[in-house]
């Protein structure tokens, strides 16, 4: 078996639009692309992720990683099609990630992928238990799961599985759960990773 990740990319510029009253564009640009940094980083150190996919309107810098292209039709739409080349690769496993969250780890990573190679599926809601930061699912022909990022998703994802007949194991974790939505949440990143993200500091003083 050979699970990949797949996240979906925005534009730096384009990220994060709810901190734009807190953090100017520059910064909110270093933020996606450290996040983006940390979230690869937790990846490679777990041991049964087998390759990383992209997909984005972006060039990617970085060689080892498989870009798609964004066809630009929203964030499922995106993440639909980048499962859809994967599995035409031979790809028979699945995780999703989005690119937001700096506190992942590769531990983390790897107990999801094994709670959702016992169950089928697999899913790590958010801190709020109603969004959907990460998702384990096979890819296969006669499997065809419908994703539901957005609002509601955690929801959404159950239901989607019961219409499948299957259950999804809930993973709670807490480097899965935090992701960055809220200047709030950038205090609680400050404190737990120091730092790295000190670029954030003079940014919240003036907020």
């Amino acid at each position: 078996m050979s699970c990949w990740a797949l996240i979906a990319l925005k534009s730096p510029a384009a990220a994060k639009g709810r901190l734009a009253e807190t953090l100017d564009t520059a910064t909110r640009r270093r933020l996606v692309e450290q996040m983006f940094a940390d979230v690869l980083a937790a990846l490679r150190a777990a041991r049964q992720i087998a390759g990383i996919a992209v997909v984005t309107a972006e060039t990617l810098a970085d060689a080892s990683l498989m870009r798609i292209d964004d066809p630009g039709h929203g964030l499922n739409a995106a993440l639909a099609h980048g499962a859809a080349e994967l599995a035409a690769r031979g790809v028979d496993e699945l995780l999703i990630l989005h690119a937001d969250l700096p506190l992942a780890s590769g531990t983390e990573i790897d107990q999801l992928i094994a709670a959702g190679r016992a169950q089928g599926l697999a899913i790590a809601p958010d801190k709020a238990g109603q969004g959907s930061n990460a998702l384990y699912l096979p890819l296969s022909a006669a499997f065809n799961f419908r994703l539901h990022f957005g609002p509601d998703s955690f929801r959404l994802h159950q239901t989607e599985a019961a219409a499948h007949a299957q259950t999804l194991a809930r993973v709670d974790v807490p480097g899965l759960s935090f992701d960055v939505d809220e200047p709030r949440d950038l205090e609680q990143l400050l404190a737990a990773t120091g730092g790295r993200y000190d670029f954030l500091r003079g940014a919240l003083q003036q907020s």
